[in-house]
């Protein structure tokens, strides 16, 4: 693998996980000296050892081996559906929904500035801005090379991870 690309995701996935490597290596079932080897780029694991990393850590076997640089795909709503749930799940995300008895399929969401929910403010700006940019990618204003460079100038943003604080089941 060019550039030791598993080496340096490994190492990424160890540190939004906040554990050392030995702790690490435990969590995957793995040998310390195998898991630093890897690290370093002076072995390979097999194929099943990258599956079953991809499992645990919950990425996508082609984002760890370097094949694609995101590891998130949406292939459906299904897909999204998880995204929101584990959002408000992490306590990062609140909203209400109302649902009015106007025009057909006639729903607004509500997402609060409430410093309760730090990426409420964020996942507006996001939507508003992708809003925004499909706007001017159908009226012609922007082509499809300049959307994605805005897309890829937005993604690259927000590449921190969640804090982790599990909801409170009296929230």
């Amino acid at each position: 693998m060019k550039d030791n690309v598993l080496g340096k995701r490994l190492e990424n996935l160890r540190n939004l996980q906040n554990k050392n490597q030995k702790e690490f290596a435990e969590f995957l079932g793995i040998p310390q000296p195998s898991m630093s080897a890897y690290e370093n780029g002076k072995n390979n694991p097999t194929i099943d050892v990258l599956i079953d990393i991809a499992d645990k850590c919950k990425v996508s076997l082609d984002w760890l081996v370097g094949k694609v640089n995101h590891n998130f795909t949406v292939s459906s709503m299904r897909d999204v559906v998880s995204f929101f749930y584990e959002l408000s799940f992490k306590n990062e995300v609140g909203f209400k929904i109302n649902i009015e008895d106007g025009l057909n399929n006639d729903v607004s969401i509500l997402f609060s500035d409430n410093s309760k929910y730090p990426l409420n403010t964020e996942i507006i700006s996001i939507l508003k801005e992708l809003s925004n940019d499909i706007f001017d990618l159908d009226s012609y204003s922007i082509t499809k090379n300049q959307f994605d460079i805005l897309k890829n100038s937005i993604v690259s943003k927000y590449n921190q991870p969640l804090t982790n604080k599990e909801r409170i089941a009296n929230d």
